[in-house]
């Protein structure tokens, strides 16, 4: 898969699961987010050298004109040795957002990187253990959003 094809890529794995995005909990967006990177390369990025990685992010943030929201998200990130340098660094997000109860909302900011397939299983434990993930990991968000484009 080149990187400008994941989100039609992760659209179509989630399809074969017989998933759909737009009603993830947690829960789902990282099991077919995992399943996805463990299972598909990506072409022009160097493993190795960090081209093919998995970001989680948690917190509260202002999402423009929708107001504020308290987000899951999950993203890979690639660096496309093939595209221009200027268009090399693109990410495919899968974002769950959540209204930002006090509970959420006392929750600390955090993220954490996965540079590997190998790092997976350590990765998966690190998420379901964070307060976030028991916060929110089972309950279905007001709004799920995939995008696809530069970082």
């Amino acid at each position: 898969m080149k990187p400008t094809e994941a989100k039609e890529e992760f659209e179509r794995f989630v399809a074969e699961a017989g998933a759909t995005v737009s009603e993830f909990k947690p829960i789902d967006a990282i099991r077919l987010m995992l399943d996805f990177y463990q299972q598909e390369r990506a072409e022009g990025c160097d493993l190795p050298a960090d081209g093919d990685m998995l970001l989680f992010q948690w917190g509260t943030n202002d999402v423009g004109h929708q107001g504020r929201f308290f987000e899951f998200s999950l993203a890979r990130q690639f660096i496309d040795n093939d595209a221009d340098e200027e268009e090399n660094t693109t990410q495919l997000s899968l974002t769950c957002y959540f209204p930002p109860t006090p509970e959420l909302e006392a929750l600390k900011s955090g993220s954490k990187w996965c540079a590997s397939p190998d790092e997976l299983a350590g990765f998966e434990y690190f998420i379901g253990r964070t307060p976030a993930y028991k916060a929110v990991g089972k309950s279905r968000p007001e709004n799920v959003a995939l995008t696809y484009g530069p970082v």
